[in-house]
């Protein structure tokens, strides 16, 4: 196995992107506390089961880079590319809708 600096920053990118994810996951959970009884919580599970699809992906990473599995790494960043995308765009759709909530919520209380 030949331990190179892409190897070693791959493997620190992919550490990294599980932090973050773990940490998203936990706000997430948080986020949905705050909205029990709305519509909203369905989307937010939907951003939830898409996190733990990015921290599967990113654990599989790590053990394809372990066992030098090249090609297959360089399908999952094509995935990542698409999947990635897609995700910023749901993240986006639902904070201004969840945005709008709150507005339209407190408005309605004064």
């Amino acid at each position: 196995m030949a331990l190179d600096w892409n190897f070693y920053f791959s493997l620190f990118c992919s550490i990294g992107g599980i932090i973050f994810f773990i940490f998203s996951l936990l706000i997430v959970i948080r986020i949905k506390e705050l909205f029990p009884a709305t519509k909203l919580v369905k989307k937010w599970v939907i951003i939830q089961i898409l996190i733990v699809l990015f921290l599967g992906g990113y654990i599989f990473n790590i053990i394809f880079l372990t066992l030098e599995m090249t090609a297959i790494t360089n399908i999952m960043v094509a995935i990542v590319y698409i999947f990635g995308g897609l995700f910023v765009l749901i993240v986006v759709n639902l904070s201004y809708k969840t945005y709008k909530e709150i507005l339209m919520g407190s408005s309605s209380k004064k």
